[in-house]
């Protein structure tokens, strides 16, 4: 009797546990967006109740609104997010906004809501690499990743393969850094990863590991680049 009485106390510390890990925010409407008065109520969000917007007011500031600029580390408040109901739009300029790791645990975009038919818009940033390396699913909405001229990686994402539906679903990825200037600055894929391409640098960016190759690789190329 002791022992059930037990188990279910301990039961009860897990569902508390497990309830206390996840937590729903609202998102913002539009033409809202992400800046120092509200970005505090984002700590902790596992899951966002409608859309994100990052924008270069974001990082610079309102003096209309009399709003500060945020340093992009500051959007380390998202880290836990794994769930975006709505959309996600990422339209800002800082020397230290070079990657979307911020969002590394998002696992889902459901575009129950879209801007303009898109569900992911990522435009005139400057990203160097995304780094959304939990993403899996894109349920609704377009994705336009267009005119991010330091973003190297994403030419290596099939993004049809994160469509729900993807018939309805189209992704529109141009007019950010060539190709051709990426592999020549070395801007490419760990050769442990997969076809399926990577999200930025190294083995820990692949969408998909190969496993055919071991963690040398990496070390012999991270070395060589060293001394060159």
């Amino acid at each position: 009797m002791k022992s059930d009485f037990l188990i279910f106390l301990g039961c009860l510390c897990c569902v508390s546990h497990a309830a206390r890990r996840r937590r729903v925010c609202p998102g913002l409407r539009d033409p809202d967006y992400v800046n120092y008065s509200n970005i505090r109520r984002f700590r902790g969000c596992t899951k966002i109740n409608g859309n994100i917007i990052i924008t270069d007011a974001t990082f610079h500031g309102d003096p209309y609104l009399n709003l500060m600029g945020l340093h992009p580390d500051a959007l380390r408040v998202f880290e836990n997010v794994q769930d975006i109901t709505g959309f996600l739009v990422v339209q800002g300029k800082h020397t230290d906004f070079t990657n979307l790791s911020y969002f590394k645990s998002l696992i889902r975009i459901r575009g129950k809501k879209t801007l303009m038919n898109n569900s992911l818009t990522i435009a005139f940033t400057s990203l160097k690499y995304l780094g959304m390396t939990s993403l899996k699913t894109i349920q609704r909405g377009n994705v336009a990743i267009v005119s991010n001229k330091d973003l190297c990686y994403v030419d290596s994402i099939d993004f049809r393969k994160y469509f729900r539906r993807s018939r309805r679903q189209k992704a529109i990825v141009k007019r950010n850094k060539s190709v051709l200037n990426c592999v020549s600055e070395k801007a490419v894929c760990s050769l442990r990863c997969s076809t399926d391409g990577c999200w930025g640098p190294g083995y820990k960016n692949c969408v998909k590991k190969d496993t055919r190759f071991s963690n040398l690789i990496d070390d012999m190329l991270q070395t060589q680049s060293l001394y060159t």
